[in-house]
């Protein structure tokens, strides 16, 4: 029922006018603020690109590495996100050659910071070379740990089969992804603490995240 009340028609204004600034606003809001999953995507799509996937590389779930070096032969390492992730590497624990490799079990450790972790082998094999170089100078291994810090070349009878339970190519970049998806979703806000000034992880991530219990996250990625 319409009134002629000036009272009630400013009333009516008033009220029609903060409505209307309320509901400006919020289209203001939803005009600017980026969706959080679409900021959740973006940021795992940065963290993705953090990791370098190379072509002719097979990754193992534990963030080993295998690449055919030679007839019945591939060299092995660990992955740029399990150097990053432990960082600065003070040693190596490498079996000797004519040691034993078996996929999916512990074949060396990392030590960093006092701490020792274990790596699991990407295939299985007997070693016939150790790259003595690492053991000289193990930060060779976060420098290039694709190139100059391979660790091991191993004897692998049959090369086609020992790399069927890896991944490579595109299937490996996503699976890198969804690793850090896992890390981008879970350790928030505790991931802000491992970035530089460039936007990439720190040298050592694990331990900007819990400076006590490194190891215990850098098992739990590399499943050791």
């Amino acid at each position: 029922m319409l009134t002629n009340d000036p009272y009630s028609l400013r009333t009516l204004e008033y009220i029609t006018c903060l409505g209307f600034l309320a509901a400006f606003s919020l289209f203001w809001r939803y005009l600017n603020a980026e969706p959080a999953p679409r900021r959740v995507a973006a940021r795992i799509a940065q963290a993705a690109d953090w990791f370098h996937v190379p072509e002719q590389v097979y990754f193992h779930p534990g963030h080993a590495w295998a690449r055919v070096d030679g007839p019945g032969v591939m060299a092995v390492g660990i992955d740029d996100f399990a150097q990053r992730l432990v960082g600065p590497l003070v040693g190596v624990v490498l079996p000797p050659t004519g040691g034993t490799l078996a996929a999916g079990q512990q074949a060396w450790a990392i030590r960093a910071d006092g701490k020792a972790v274990d790596v699991l082998a990407p295939v299985s094999g007997i070693v016939v070379q150790v790259n003595e170089q690492v053991i000289a100078n193990p930060e060779v291994v976060n420098d290039d740990p694709y190139g100059r810090g391979w660790l091991l070349k191993v004897k692998v009878p049959r090369t086609a089969s020992a790399v069927k339970g890896l991944t490579s190519g595109a299937a490996a970049r996503q699976w890198i992804e969804g690793v850090t998806q896992h890390l981008v979703q879970n350790l928030t806000p505790e991931l802000g603490h491992v970035y530089q000034d460039g936007g990439l992880p720190v040298q050592g991530f694990a331990r900007a995240i819990d400076e006590e219990r490194w190891d215990e996250i850098a098992r739990s990625f590399l499943l050791s």
